[in-house]
Order: C-alpha cells, then sequence, then structure tokens
C-alpha cells in the first residue's frame, strides 16, 4: 500500500480518528489504574490537540485552495489580454 498525504489527512482531521485515539488513552490508563483525575485531563489534552491539529490541517488546505483558484485567475485573465 502507497502512503498518500491525502488520506492521511483526511483521517488525522477526523474526529472518529482523535475520539479512538482518547478511548485507547483511556483504556490503557484505566488498565494501569491511573486515579480518574489524571485520565480526565489525559482525555481533554488529546481532544484539545485533536481541535487544534484539525482547525490548522483545515485552514491550511482552504488557504491553499484559494491561493491557487486566485493564481490560476490571474493567469488565465493575462492570457486574455
Amino acid at each position: 500500500m502507497k502512503f498518500s498525504w491525502d488520506v492521511f489527512t483526511i483521517k488525522i482531521t477526523s474526529r472518529k480518528f482523535w475520539v479512538a485515539l482518547a478511548g485507547l488513552a483511556t483504556s490503557v490508563m484505566a488498565f494501569a489504574n491511573c486515579d480518574s483525575n489524571t485520565i480526565v485531563q489525559v482525555t481533554a489534552v488529546i481532544g484539545a490537540l485533536g481541535t487544534v491539529v484539525g482547525y490548522l490541517i483545515a485552514n491550511g488546505l482552504t488557504e491553499d485552495t484559494i491561493t491557487t483558484s486566485t493564481e490560476t485567475a490571474v493567469t488565465e485573465g493575462n492570457k486574455s489580454e
């Protein structure tokens, strides 16, 4: 299987991925007999990290699309002159 940045981007920005990661961390910490406060704090950090990563990647993709569209429009506008 070949690595694809497009698929990676979709997966890393998925809420399901971050929920699964938080669930895994919660399960492992519960198995390790961590106290409830620690489990809640780690789950909160994972959720916050997922939100930030999702925002940054989505914002970057949006800006890239806008930049590409603007550059294409300017290039095509120059061709018609």
